[in-house]
C-alpha cells in the first residue's frame, strides 16, 4: 500500500470511527412560506414574500441533523406583496434595491424527540445594504421522506438597519418601527 493510499484509508477509517457523516444539501420546498407583519396608525399589516431561496447543508444521521452549515437565506423585495398597491410601493422604497438576506455563521440543533427539535443559528441580516448579528430559533419536525420542517418568527427593527418606517397620507398614516418575520418552510434533498 502506498503511503497516500495508506493515509487516506486511515482517514476513512477514523471517520467511520467518529461518526462522520457525508453533508446533504438541503433546499426550501415549493409550500414554504415567509411573511412579514407589521402595524400602522390605521391598521395591521402583512405582506408575504412571493418568491426566495433557501438552502443549507447537514449530516443525517437517524433522523437528526447535525454539522448544519451554509446556511442562508435571501428574499428579493420587489418579491413581497402586501396585497396593497400603494403598501407594496411604500415598502419597496423604504427598503431599497437590495436583497433581504441571512446568512448563518452558527446553527445548533437538539436531537429529534417524538419527531420535533429546535434550531438556534446565529448569522447576520443584511437589510438594505446595512448588516447587523441576528439569532433565529425554530421550531423544527422531522417529515416522511428525508424532509424537515421548521418555524419560527423573527423581531426586526427596521431602524437599526437605516429604514426608515414607511408613511403615507401625508405622514398620518405610519407604520411602526418593529416588524415580525414570521416562516414556515419544509425542506428537502
Amino acid at each position: 500500500m502506498t503511503p497516500r493510499a495508506f493515509s487516506l484509508a486511515l482517514l476513512v477509517a477514523v471517520a467511520g470511527l467518529a461518526g462522520w457523516a457525508a453533508l446533504e444539501r438541503f433546499t426550501f420546498a415549493s409550500g414554504s412560506r415567509i411573511t412579514v407583519e407589521g402595524t400602522s396608525t390605521v391598521h395591521d399589516w402583512t405582506c408575504t414574500a412571493g418568491s426566495f431561496t433557501g438552502a443549507f447543508d447537514a449530516a443525517v444521521a437517524e433522523a437528526a441533523l447535525s454539522g448544519i452549515n451554509g446556511l442562508a437565506v435571501t428574499v428579493p423585495v420587489g418579491a413581497l406583496d402586501c396585497n396593497n398597491g400603494t403598501m407594496n410601493g411604500k415598502l419597496r422604497d423604504a427598503l431599497g434595491a437590495s436583497a433581504i438576506r441571512f446568512v448563518a455563521s452558527t446553527v445548533r440543533a437538539t436531537p429529534p424527540s417524538g419527531g420535533r427539535f429546535a434550531v438556534e443559528a446565529d448569522g447576520q441580516l443584511t437589510i438594505r445594504g446595512a448588516t447587523r448579528a441576528q439569532r433565529v430559533q425554530a421550531q423544527g419536525q422531522v417529515l416522511r421522506d428525508g424532509r424537515y420542517r421548521f418555524t419560527g418568527s423573527v423581531p426586526v427593527t427596521m431602524s437599526q438597519f437605516g429604514v426608515d418606517p414607511p408613511t403615507a397620507m401625508l405622514g398620518t398614516l405610519r407604520t411602526g418601527d418593529r416588524v415580525t418575520v414570521r416562516f414556515d418552510v419544509t425542506v428537502s434533498r
